[in-house]
This record gives structure tokens, C-alpha cells and sequence, in this order.
């Protein structure tokens, strides 16, 4: 691969300071575009993630290998004046710092924003945290589903009627992964006219209010709080999963167009015409009579019937893929998002390949999640460290890994 080829992120260095997912995730998507990641682990535990089950073969723990491809490992002490005086001199030369720990807790390090930005006015520092930095609960704690709960995802997610259902993907801690990325991002182009770095500062939080999108415009255009609808819209009666005679199908009909889709391909078109249903908000006002009738239809033919019939109509609909039917779809694999990976212990892994593909510099998938402290000794002697002084900080249980 020719320079000009080049991942879009090659030769920025990210320490990442992180556990779980929201900041390994964070750092793991800077990395398949080409960042050097270097992920601090703690000495003789790592990311306590590498302990959660099941595992593969060979001891990796899947929800690590999930979040930490591409990087390497330096396995450290940072309750000691010398691991924290060892990842300052990393710092030093960083482009970028990810955290996704409590707020405060880096500080009473000394390794504060502050601190780290005397040492290198260039550095993007972000950080990904429950609350955010500032306001009344800033210090407190707070994981995926807590937050899907506090920030009002689960007031409108699960069965009409029904309790609160968390969604089945971690969305506050990749969605503040997401930001935090997108964030260093917009930081770097800032540098680029600047040549100073600056703090970035997201939250589970704020990326689940964010996320809610339409429902709170809904909620301050109306008055009202929008409510749970199961796989349906607020507003379209055939936005939503029908139950066929021999399993499930999703029809996404959301406009005026699909909708008398729906109706032809069940054989209703005088629903069309019906002035009791010429709008979306009509319709809905009368989902009590729609609904039930649409059910019914739906009950008589097969999924693959509907889904060659509704398609015939333009309208979108699929079958509810189970994983092992996602992992086998000839379009999933048609844009390369199932790869499969080499691991020192585990062999060949697989797992999910790269969403955002570029036509001049690709990323790239070339490590699996690392063992803790692979790289402990590579990278402290890239930073200058001599093999002397990288086998005194073992022997004083500083670092850990090989230090030959």
C-alpha cells in the first residue's frame, strides 16, 4: 500500500485509558482507520472485561475481542508515581488521550486534562463518562441500561401496554463511543488551523438524549409523551412486525405511497379510498380497528409470500434475522462486514468488519484484541525507554509483560 493509500488515521498516536465499551470502542474505531492504539492496562488484571464469559477457545473473552482489535497493550501500574511519571512520558508525544472512567478518578492521578495539556498543547482529550463533567450528578456512576432507563429510551422501547424493554444492543455505550469519535474528529480538523488540541467532553447521557431525537421534537410539538408502540410508529399503523403463518415479517411502511402498498398487496385497496383512513394521523386514531384487520390479513400467507408480494409494491420488508442468518446474508458478506481474525491463543476468530469503507485509504483489521501486556516493552522503547530501565520498572512491578 502506497503512502497516498494509507489508512485515514495513520501516524496519529491514542493512549487509550479505558474499560468495557464505551472508550475501548471509542479508541477501537480510530484504530481500524490506521491510529496507533496503545490501550493501558491494569497490572496483572487488564481491562476487566478480559474476565467477562463465554470465551473462545484459547481463554479470549468475546465481549473483549469485541472492542479491542488493532491496539496493543501496555500493562501498568498507575497507583505508583512510576507508572503514572511512565504514561506521562507517553502523553508526551500522544496526539490523542481517551478515558472512560468515573469523573475525577484520572485526576487524583495527576492526569488531568490540565495537567496533561502543560505537557503537550496538542493533545485531544476525550473523555466519555456517565453524567458528563458538569451538574448536579456528575460524579456518579452509570452503565448502558441505567442510562437507557434515566435518559427516556426505555419509556418508549418495548410492547404497547407492556413494562420497559432495554434495547437489545448496548446504544448508550456505543452511542457515546460514537460521539466520543466523532468529536476527536472535528478536534483534529480544528487543530489542523489552530495547532492546539482541546478537551472533548460526551456522556452515556448525552448520547442517549441525543439519540431521542423525534420523540422529544414529538413530545414539544404535542405536549404529549410519546409512548411504547413495540415495532411500531407513533403515527403509521403498517410500521411494524406482523406475525405470517409460519413466522414473523417487518413492513416499514411510512408514507402515503407504501401505505397503499400494503393495501393492495393485501388485497383491501378500498382502504385507499376509505375517507376514514386517508392520513397517517387518521389511521393511527383508528389503530384500534386497522391494526386487528392487518393481523388477520397477515396470518394467511408465509413471509417469504409477503415479502415478494410487498416488495412487488415497493414497500420495505424482511424476515427477522437470527444472527447466525445475518452472519451467512449474502449482502452482509457482499460488503466484507464478517471478518475473520488470527489470535495468539484463541486461532482464527470471527467477528464484525469494518462500516465505513473509503475508495483511496481503507482501514484495515490486522490484529486481534491483544494479550494483556504484549506490547508493554515495544512501546516504551519506541518512547525511549533503554532495556535497562524497562526491566527495573518490572522487577518493581510498575509494568508487566515480556520487558526483554
Amino acid at each position: 500500500m502506497s503512502p497516498a493509500n494509507d489508512p485515514p488515521l495513520k501516524g496519529l498516536k491514542v493512549i487509550e485509558i479505558g474499560m468495557a465499551m464505551a472508550g475501548p470502542f471509542c479508541a477501537m474505531q480510530l484504530a481500524d482507520y490506521g491510529a496507533d492504539v496503545i490501550k493501558i492496562e491494569r497490572l496483572g488484571k487488564g481491562d476487566e472485561s478480559r474476565h467477562w464469559s463465554p470465551f473462545f477457545e484459547g481463554g479470549l473473552s468475546y465481549y473483549f475481542a469485541a472492542a479491542n482489535r488493532n491496539k496493543r497493550s501496555l500493562e501498568i501500574d498507575l497507583k505508583t508515581k512510576e507508572g503514572v511519571s511512565v504514561l506521562r512520558r507517553l502523553v508526551a508525544t500522544a496526539d490523542i488521550v481517551i478515558d472512560n472512567f468515573r469523573v475525577g478518578a484520572l485526576d487524583k492521578l495527576g492526569l488531568s486534562y490540565d495537567v496533561l495539556r502543560e505537557l503537550n498543547p496538542r493533545l485531544i482529550y476525550c473523555s466519555i463518562s456517565g453524567f458528563g463533567p458538569s451538574g448536579p450528578r456528575a460524579r456518579e456512576p452509570a452503565n448502558d441500561v441505567f442510562m437507557q432507563a434515566y435518559a427516556g429510551n426505555m419509556s418508549v422501547t418495548g410492547e404497547e401496554g407492556g413494562g420497559p424493554v432495554k434495547a437489545g444492543i448496548s446504544v448508550a455505550d456505543v452511542g457515546g463511543a460514537m460521539f466520543g469519535a466523532m468529536g476527536i474528529l472535528l478536534a483534529l480538523e480544528a487543530r489542523h488551523r489552530t495547532g492546539r488540541g482541546q478537551r472533548i467532553d460526551t456522556s452515556l447521557l448525552e448520547s442517549q438524549v441525543a439519540m431521542m431525537s423525534y420523540h422529544l421534537t414529538y413530545y414539544f410539538a404535542t405536549g404529549k409523551n410519546p409512548v411504547r408502540r413495540g415495532t411500531s410508529m407513533q403515527f403509521s399503523v403498517a410500521y411494524r412486525a406482523f406475525q405470517a403463518s409460519d413466522d414473523w415479517v417487518i413492513v416499514a411502511a411510512f408514507t402515503e405511497r407504501m401505505w397503499q402498498g400494503v393495501c393492495r398487496a393485501i388485497g383491501r385497496a378500498d382502504l385507499i379510498d376509505d375517507p376514514r383512513y386517508k392520513t397517517s394521523a387518521m389511521r393511527a386514531a383508528e389503530r384500534g380497528v386497522l391494526v386487528p384487520l392487518l393481523r388477520e390479513c397477515f396470518l394467511t400467507r408465509t413471509v417469504d409470500e409477503w415479502v415478494a408480494a410487498l416488495s412487488a409494491e415497493e414497500v420495505p420488508c424482511t424476515r427477522v434475522n437470527n444472527i447466525d442468518q445475518v452472519v451467512t446474508d449474502e449482502q452482509v458478506n457482499a460488503r466484507e462486514m464478517i471478518v475473520g481474525l488470527d489470535h495468539p491463543t484463541s486461532g482464527k476468530i470471527r467477528m464484525a468488519g469494518l462500516p465505513i469503507k473509503f475508495s483511496e485509504t481503507p482501514g484495515r483489521i490486522s490484529t486481534a484484541a491483544p494479550l494483556l501486556g504484549a506490547h508493554s516493552a515495544e512501546i516504551l522503547r519506541e518512547q525511549g525507554f533503554g532495556s535497562d530501565e524497562i526491566k527495573k520498572l518490572q522487577s518493581a512491578g510498575v509494568i508487566g509483560g515480556n520487558a526483554a
